[in-house]
């Protein structure tokens, strides 16, 4: 039944509300005889109330339930105290203690409340950390935004990415041409935008995923038409997309998966400045600059026969690799902080991160790297039940995010991205057999697989 006023707030109703409370909370009367204490202080000095109800607190000490009390010198002095405590358990508590007075002045009763050190010690960590991003990290970032006109979204706090910025910060103001390396998800295309942003050429960025683009309709969006160049074409013609970033930025992302037989047209684009639509004899000129980016390994590819090696040099001018999350565990605290401030501004919550939790995210080897990393802090968000994530969350997350089977995007993927993935799943499940110390069944559990399928894929 819900409580509508005070007046309706029962001793019971109280009883249940001292029960639930999380902190250690022990009342006794001016002659250090306890009255209530509650089931977490219970817990952590071993015992039971019906132990303690009724008898002194010197009696409870002589048991060896903890070494020392507050109690007294608070009814001796009339003053709060504080002091460390350790229970018989091995607990160190911190422990204070108040006088509470009746109406002429006597002692009614003394309140005891204490945390566990190990709860101060996170929260004294977490403070740090938070201030620490609050003051020294945010100033930082925010001079460099000023500096790089930086996103959102491009947060680090690693050597290797402020050294990548360094170079941006010369080269963005230079027309050459870039090429962007990287796996997928690492954040290729901000580090393109803050480029871009840095540049003259600010008002015009045109993004081209040309994985998007079919083979048969790669050359018309890309180099446009003239009217009547093919069935189907429209009336007028059509401006290609090189031409819709005149005086701007193209961003050309996965140039990897450029047909080959389409490869040569490009590099003439770039060496010439120049472009000739479908059906078209005249001549466009350009002025735009291209950026590249790749998930794939151009010189290997070179090497094969599948990409030109006249239009690898042409896009590689200046190389620019961002490496992996996992090869820059440093990002990893404040990219959580920043997703989690980000979800929580935007749905209204006050969730955070406990030490451990954010511990075991810097342990994931994160092989969708930026992205993946974002969606798992989503997913936590959904999926904890309290505003503090715990690392019990974190580990259900990322073990059930190993499917019984490939998903069916990881099977379209080059055999290299597959054998990435397969060393992903194998160190997950050792992850897990770490955590239960050898136990393959109870890993297997955790994994939420048969333990058949465990063996397999350590076995990949």
């Amino acid at each position: 039944m819900a409580i509508d006023s005070l007046d309706e707030i029962t001793f019971d109703n109280l009883n249940d509300i001292f029960n639930s409370l999380t902190d250690c909370v022990i009342v006794l009367d001016g002659n250090a005889k306890l009255l209530m204490i509650n089931p977490i202080f219970c817990k952590l000095i071993g015992t039971t109330p019906e132990n303690c109800i009724g008898k002194e607190t010197k009696d409870l000490i002589a048991e060896g339930l903890y070494d020392r009390s507050v109690v007294y010198e608070t009814i001796e002095t009339g003053q709060e105290v504080s002091a460390i405590i350790k229970t018989g358990t091995g607990v160190d508590l911190l422990s204070r203690s108040r006088l509470l007075h009746d109406s002429e002045g006597n002692i009614k009763f003394v309140v005891v409340t204490s945390t566990p050190m190990s709860v101060l010690d996170n929260l004294r960590v977490e403070l740090d950390r938070q201030h620490r991003l609050s003051d020294r990290y945010l100033a930082e970032l925010e001079h460099l935004r000023k500096l790089l006109l930086l996103d959102g979204d491009f947060i680090f706090e690693s050597r290797e990415m402020k050294a990548l910025l360094d170079v941006v910060k010369r080269v963005a103001p230079l027309d050459f041409t870039i090429l962007i390396t990287g796996e997928s998800g690492v954040g290729k295309e901000v580090l393109a935008k803050t480029i871009h942003k840095n540049s003259s050429r600010k008002n015009i960025f045109i993004p081209v995923s040309i994985p998007a683009i079919p083979d048969n309709l790669f050359e018309s969006e890309l180099f446009g038409y003239k009217e009547g160049a093919f069935t189907g074409s429209l009336k007028g013609g059509k401006i290609g997309l090189f031409e819709v970033a005149q005086g701007g930025t193209l961003f050309l992302d996965e140039v990897g998966d450029i047909p080959y037989p389409m490869q040569v047209k490009i590099l003439r684009t770039i060496e010439n400045g120049e472009i000739t639509r479908v059906g078209c004899t005249k001549t466009t000129k350009l002025d735009v600059r291209i950026i590249a980016a790749t998930n794939r390994d151009l010189r290997k590819m070179v090497k094969k026969g599948t990409f030109r090696e006249d239009l690898f040099y042409r896009l590689n001018v200046v190389p620019l690799n961002i490496k992996p999350l996992r090869e820059r565990r440093e990002d990893i605290e404040p990219l959580c902080h920043y997703f989690l401030r980000d979800i929580n501004n935007r749905h209204d919550l006050n969730k955070y991160l406990l030490v451990n939790a954010l511990d075991e995210l810097k342990k994931c080897n994160w092989p969708g790297n930026i992205r993946e990393l974002r969606n798992v802090l989503e997913q936590l968000v959904i999926k904890s039940d309290e505003n503090c994530i715990s690392e019990k969350d974190v580990k259900s997350v990322c073990f059930s995010s190993i499917a019984d089977n490939i998903p069916p995007e990881k099977k379209r993927l080059p055999q290299e991205a597959l054998k990435e993935y397969e060393a992903f799943e194998q160190s997950r499940i050792l992850e897990a057999l770490k955590q239960t110390d050898g136990n393959k069944s109870k890993a297997a559990e955790l994994l939420g697989m048969t333990r058949t399928k465990l063996y397999r894929r350590l076995k990949m």
